[in-house]
């Protein structure tokens, strides 16, 4: 097929060549000069503020160091369920202690220490370098016979009384604890149903570390106490509302992996979000599954 239609178009004259052949060749060398810049091209240095910016920024003092708590030093005889839980201590060996401090004794060395609580010896070695006991333990370790009678007289100074049965009154002797704080402790005692354990009053707003030291002198679980205890697979989101660990909206996820998952059990407390995993076997008790 011939193309005539198109000849005239196709046709060009010589200058016209050549002006063509012109603007190609300028826009190839243009092409290249761009596509070689960045062999020849040297950017402009960049501030000095923008430099020290950088260099902040790639430090290694940006990067926040988080320190190690440092532990105090602390009496073993006082020792709280909670420290003792993080220390490693099993339950048996932390009522024993317990049952030793109800008859009025102390633990006077890392080595009586053992004795009564039973520990591992992985757990005393942790433990003992952080042992503070008073100072009176150490000025009386040379005669035996002192150190018995020093604690016979702490013994019989000593009576504590049981913490469910103390009044306003009861509480109010003790350094650092006034009307407030006591009556703090008596409803939040009335919305437990009764304290299981010394560890709880920790939990009363307002409590002093110090006051609390000086409670656990004077008061103890002397008795266990008589429970209603809360059929956890029965209870409404209300009726679970009304116990102090289970406020909404623990008592909601209660209800609510209870459907899904059928009638709970001791080890299923882990799984619902919001029960507090230290206070797990406190809370069991106050609990029918």
């Amino acid at each position: 097929m011939k193309l005539f239609f198109i000849r005239p178009y196709l046709h060009f004259t010589k200058s016209q060549r050549l002006g063509l052949f012109t603007l190609i060749s300028l826009i190839v060398v243009l092409q290249a000069i761009l596509w070689y810049q960045p062999l020849w091209y040297v950017p402009e240095p960049l501030p000095k503020e923008a430099r020290v910016w950088l260099q902040d920024t790639a430090s290694e003092r940006l990067v926040h160091t988080y320190k190690p708590y440092p532990i105090k030093p602390f009496n073993p005889n006082f020792i709280t369920e909670y420290k003792a839980f993080r220390w490693g201590m099993s339950v048996a060996s932390y009522q024993r202690l317990q049952a030793f401090r109800a008859q009025g004794k102390f633990v006077n060395s890392t080595r009586e220490f053992q004795e009564v609580t039973q520990v591992p010896d992985t757990i005393l070695k942790k433990m003992a370098p952080y042992f503070k006991f008073p100072a009176w333990v150490n000025s009386f370790k040379k005669s035996k016979t002192q150190r018995f009678m020093l604690a016979e007289a702490v013994q019989k100074k000593i009576v504590k009384k049981d913490i469910n049965a103390a009044t306003a009154e009861d509480l109010i002797l003790v350094r650092g604890i006034g009307p407030v704080l006591s009556e703090r402790i008596l409803k939040y005692r009335v919305a437990l149903g009764a304290f299981v354990a010394m560890s709880q009053l920790q939990e009363v707003y307002g409590l002093k570390e110090e006051v609390y030291e000086t409670l656990l002198e004077h008061f103890a679980v002397v008795q266990p106490p008589v429970l209603e205890k809360i059929k956890i697979n029965d209870a409404t989101i209300k009726e679970l509302g009304a116990f102090p660990y289970f406020r909404y909206p623990v008592s909601r996820n209660i209800v609510a992996y209870r459907s899904m998952n059928g009638p709970i059990r001791f080890e299923d407390l882990t799984n619902v979000k919001g029960i507090s995993v230290e206070k797990i076997k406190i809370i069991a008790l106050y609990l029918e599954f």
